[in-house]
């Protein structure tokens, strides 16, 4: 069984690494906007968007979601910033449309993407309302979170993750007595 993990992990990190090489071959960024979190490159997106062409938003959202996927499924990392981030990343690919601006569009997809990620709608509002500001973006924020929330629910289910199975030759940890 280590085996096949080991084997899992090492291909999701060159994975992920050729996601990184690919995006900076593509649009001659640094790699570092899709291997990290997001959070020095979100702040970077959010001071500078028209930095960004249109190209590089979308190479950076599609990439970057692979290889958050990839590092969510066998590597370390969390939820939060990457999400945060491909939010933002939309939502300044977005930015043009009508009705939209820079602010409102980041911080609706910001706040969409992690309620998706999270599955926590309320949370995902506060981080939003926290980083942004109230800058008259409240009602579209909630809005983005739970209309992403409402959708991710109502999507089926996906298979049973299965049991972790203790390696041959350990005992399996007793039960817990905690609820």
């Amino acid at each position: 069984m280590s085996a096949h993990t080991l084997r899992t992990t090492v291909l999701c990190a060159l994975g992920a690494g050729g996601c990184a090489a690919l995006y900076a071959a593509v649009t001659g960024r640094s790699p570092a906007e899709v291997a990290l979190s997001g959070q020095t490159t979100l702040a970077q997106l959010a001071a500078h968007p028209h930095a960004w062409s249109a190209g590089s938003l979308v190479a950076v959202v599609l990439l970057k979601s692979i290889a958050y996927a990839l590092c969510l499924g066998s590597l370390r990392g969390g939820p939060v910033f990457p999400s945060l981030f491909l939010g933002g990343a939309t939502g300044a690919l977005l930015a043009p449309l009508p009705g939209f601006g820079g602010v409102p569009a980041m911080a609706a997809g910001m706040a969409a993407a992690s309620a998706a990620a999270l599955r926590l709608p309320v949370s995902s509002v506060v981080l939003v309302v926290l980083l942004v500001g109230n800058s008259g973006t409240v009602p579209v924020v909630v809005l983005a979170a739970v209309v992403s929330f409402v959708t991710v629910e109502l999507l089926p289910q996906g298979p049973d993750i299965p049991p972790f199975r203790a390696a041959a030759g350990r005992a399996p940890r007793p039960a817990s007595s905690r609820p």
